[in-house]
């Protein structure tokens, strides 16, 4: 599929469905995601909101990566989710702590990301 950022949800959304995952899943959910040192690099760069920004606008993971400024590592991390999910391996959600109840919400906002490309190589 090729790679089409526009298709994703608007900002506002995106953010509205970050803060229910974090309420679903804690306030290290983004950590589980992205990675430690990824959320400590994102809090003084807005947090939710330029996440948000990010893959809203971010044609692909390492776009996405790129915008964040995050470690290749961060960036491999959040790419290995991606294609579990896409994959239809649960188990590494389940593996980071992903509240059962939450698995499908995680899979269903992982799911669209890669729907439009976000998996790609640049």
């Amino acid at each position: 599929m090729l790679a089409d950022a526009s298709v994703r949800p608007p900002v506002d959304e995106i953010v509205a469905f970050l803060r229910h995952l974090i309420e679903q899943n804690g306030s290290d959910f983004l950590a589980k995601l992205f990675g430690d040192k990824a959320v400590q690099a994102l809090a003084p760069r807005g947090g939710i909101e330029k996440v948000a920004i990010a893959l809203s606008e971010s044609k692909t993971v390492e776009d996405f990566g790129d915008v964040l400024n995050l470690l290749t590592t961060d960036v491999e991390h959040m790419r290995n989710v991606l294609a579990a999910v896409e994959e239809g391996n649960l188990e590494l959600l389940r593996s980071m702590n992903i509240k059962e109840s939450a698995i499908g919400d995680v899979k269903f906002f992982l799911d669209k990301l890669v729907e439009t490309g976000f998996l790609n190589r640049t």
